[in-house]
């Protein structure tokens, strides 16, 4: 053990070539990783090995990454770019500057917590304010806002610059705001009199804003400082809704069945969507006009104080006289509400009000998009039930800890002027699988639709084979029993401890034929049981699955127990897995990538900016990214076409065996997907597959392939060719989808007026379970 320290403790600091890209599995001994990595050795670049999980084989695996792996992680997983494209959002607080340095006595001295790019502080420079002090906690970042400071002439430690007065500038300090010593850090050791922030999220206080403002209220700033932003305002509207009441509740089998399943109150924890692409009346029942819950009000300082969340509001719901269509006796439920939140930029009349709301609740039915502020779905512990005669004493109750909003809707008399306990999953379901694969598992077309195709293929199917089911807290068992076909599972394979300890065993959702276990069996065991084989069904889902081929686990699984014969005794379903591709016009999706350029932000130039972003993407995403496209619209430029095929019998089945090892290949190469575009170039490809069963009839002397579909994890099929316009309705909602950013010169080309060629190529590595899709000349 000592030793083995001792191996890594060198390997982790060993500089290698850039080109490395060699990902060690635990089979490998350490002396060959570390023979290995010194014949690559090089003096570019300090890498690190991280034991991370693959997805796909379910295996924990040494790679190879550069030691500032997890900074680059943050800086891609964050939302930078997205908010600097935040037109709205930049003008909004230029103005908000502009009228407090107008108007303010001076000096103006200016403290910017969480500086970021640096793009507030050069809007105060410009302005005119006497002095400016920036604070960026995240090191990578501040080194990046020092460079951009520079190259627009900021960064006041960088000398004299002639695009600003002598003396003015931006006073950079890499440390948390509460870090600060006011009497070093502080220019001139005095206390400043405009805080500019921008420490919002989702839910708006989720950053910290409450307690970096409350903080420098003490120590940072005068009493009379003016805080831009100066007011929060959180905004709810009740709703009513099936669909998303399957996100949280527990509705349908067999998680209903679970005993104390109605008690739970699930998890407190919002659900962040873009709901500008949920339609009124279609996706959700609007029962109560939006209306203010609460006000932060973040200036002046001495309001801060008051904000310490120890108390809780009761507000009136103004409801909505169409959204109680039922009669005066009748129950009526509410799921939920929806919250957002409005920003006063400034105390003075003039103020902007820069707001988050949906398109639907927005003047003219548009609004701004946004990933870093997008919208939220705040679910009660239960849900809750609506009487007309009762509804004028139901009161909206809120309450935060600094971090998070919480709701309940109550009548007055219950409610409580001390915050609730707060509330925690008691069944284990909700902390098991994510709110997405929960609405995925309780929707009515998806269970029947995975009951049609099973009971095709068993129809075809020989009797004397074992029935099992893999995936994780797969649904299969139970739609099997509930429909009532002969051939209950035998084995039920749940990959993640978990799910088999804290949801399947402890609520007693064990089927009285079926045993569960951790991994699919040798092969050799069931026959040795009577059986001639085995049918193993999938969904498939995978909770550690990222991108939709992922969902691939379970051919992995299948094929290190199962034996290459003449006649396979192992049939696998679904068995082919089409990868499809199609070229896609975001609306706005693309933004999150996008370079900001030289002028792309209010007349500043933040390539500095670009150079550390589109980095950290690259090396975080590999160019492919997950994402629930239903939330995205688009134009589709052309429509979908096969880009890779993979079939479990021809790619997959007796890879494990000895006779196999050397001979089969470790990879299954695409040929050219092409694509002529009109018009427009493509700024992203989507792509995810569609899963089928096959299986083979016999009839006469005749062979009749029959293909069942299984599910369709992208677009949804429609009889026609698909729209041009992609909207929510036209996607799988419950899983995400890859996507392949392009970027200019970097994407289609040009064949001729209005017309582009878009060419892709795609290449599936068996070994490591990855796949590369390319961009071809």
């Amino acid at each position: 053990l000592q030793l083995s320290r001792n191996i890594f403790q060198q390997l982790r600091y060993l500089s290698a070539s850039n080109s490395i890209q060699s990902t060690f599995s635990g089979s490998r001994s350490i002396k060959q990783l570390l023979l290995h990595s010194m014949a690559e050795q090089r003096q570019s670049e300090q890498l690190q090995f991280v034991n991370r999980l693959n997805p796909v084989t379910g295996e924990m695996e040494w790679t190879l990454l550069p030691v500032d792996y997890d900074y680059r992680q943050e800086i891609a997983c964050s939302a930078y770019g997205d908010m600097l494209h935040d037109t709205a959002r930049n003008k909004a607080y230029y103005n908000a500057l502009r009228r407090a340095i107008e108007r303010m006595p001076r000096p103006v001295r200016v403290l910017d917590i969480g500086t970021g790019s640096g793009l507030l502080s050069m809007m105060a420079c410009r302005l005119g304010a006497d002095t400016v002090t920036a604070c960026e906690a995240f090191q990578p970042v501040a080194e990046c806002a020092s460079r951009v400071l520079a190259a627009n002439g900021f960064l006041l430690n960088n000398g004299s610059d002639s695009r600003r007065p002598p003396g003015r500038g931006v006073r950079l300090i890499s440390k948390r705001s509460t870090d600060v010593n006011p009497d070093t850090d502080l220019a001139e050791g005095a206390l400043d009199n405009l805080l500019v922030a921008e420490l919002f999220d989702t839910e708006l206080i989720g950053e910290g804003a409450l307690q970096s403002y409350q903080d420098a209220a003490k120590r940072l700033l005068t009493p009379n400082a003016v805080v831009l932003p100066w007011e929060g305002r959180l905004r709810c509207v009740l709703f009513q809704s099936d669909t998303l009441a399957r996100y949280h509740y527990l509705q349908s089998s067999p998680w209903r069945r679970a005993p104390g399943a109605d008690a739970c109150p699930g998890l407190s924890a919002p659900l962040e969507l873009q709901l500008s692409q949920l339609m009124p009346g279609q996706d959700f029942q609007l029962l109560s006009e939006p209306f203010e819950v609460r006000r932060f009000p973040f200036g002046p300082p001495d309001c801060l104080a008051n904000l310490s969340g120890d108390d809780v509001i009761s507000v009136s719901v103004p409801w909505l006289e169409s959204g109680l269509e039922t009669a005066d006796d009748a129950e009526l439920t509410v799921t939920g509400c929806f919250l957002w939140w409005d920003l006063l930029m400034d105390p003075w009349p003039e103020a902007e009000l820069l707001s988050t709301e949906p398109a639907w609740a927005a003047a003219g039915g548009v609004a701004q998009f946004r990933e870093h502020w997008m919208q939220s779905v705040h679910f009660f512990p239960a849900v809750r039930c609506l009487y007309r005669d009762q509804r004028d004493s139901l009161k909206l109750l809120h309450w935060h800890d600094g971090y998070s909003n919480y709701f309940d809707l109550l009548p007055d008399s219950a409610a409580s002027p001390a915050p609730p306990a707060a509330r925690f999953c008691s069944c284990g379901i909700h902390q098991s699988v994510s709110r997405a694969r929960l609405a995925e598992t309780q929707d009515p077309g998806y269970s029947s639709g995975h009951v049609d195709w099973i009971q095709s293929v068993l129809e075809l199917c020989p009797t004397d084979r074992a029935l099992a089911t893999v995936g994780d807290l797969c649904i299969l068992p139970h739609l099997l029993a509930s429909a009532a076909i002969d051939r209950q599972p035998l084995l039920c394979v749940e990959p993640r401890r978990r799910c088999r300890e804290a949801v399947i065993e402890s609520n007693q959702l064990l089927l009285p034929s079926a045993r569960i276990v951790a991994e699919l069996p040798k092969l050799a065991e069931l026959i040795d049981g009577g059986y001639g084989g085995l049918i193993l069904l999938a969904e498939p889902s995978f909770a550690s699955s990222l991108l939709p081929w992922d969902d691939l686990r379970f051919w992995h699984l299948a094929a290190a127990g199962c034996p290459a014969t003449p006649a396979p005794p192992i049939s696998v379903h679904p068995n082919v897995c089409r990868i499809m591709a199609a070229p896609m016009l975001f609306d706005n999706l693309h933004k999150l990538r996008a370079p900001v350029g030289p002028d792309g932000c209010e007349g500043f130039d933040l390539s500095e900016f670009d150079r550390l972003a589109e980095p950290a993407a690259e090396a975080t995403w590999s160019r492919l990214e997950s994402q629930p496209l239903w939330e995205y619209p688009g134009q589709l430029l052309a429509q979908p076409k096969l880009l890779l095929e993979l079939r479990w019998s021809e790619h997959f089945l007796g890879r494990h065996t000895t006779d196999n090892k050397e001979s089969s290949s470790s990879s299954i190469q695409s040929k050219l997907c092409e694509f002529i575009v009109n018009n427009s170039a493509a700024n992203g490809v989507a792509l995810w597959c569609d899963w089928f069963a096959e299986v083979v009839q016999q009839v006469d002397a005749n062979e009749i392939k029959r293909l069942y579909p299984v599910l369709y994890s992208g677009l949804l099929p429609v009889k026609n060719p698909a729209p041009d316009r992609l909207g929510p309705n036209h996607w799988n909602r419950f899983r995400r989808q890859g996507v392949l950013m392009l970027t200019p010169g970097r994407g289609s080309s040009p064949i001729g007026k209005d017309r582009q060629r878009l060419a892709l190529t795609a290449n599936y590595e068996l070994d490591s379970a990855e796949l590369a899709v390319s961009v071809a000349p």
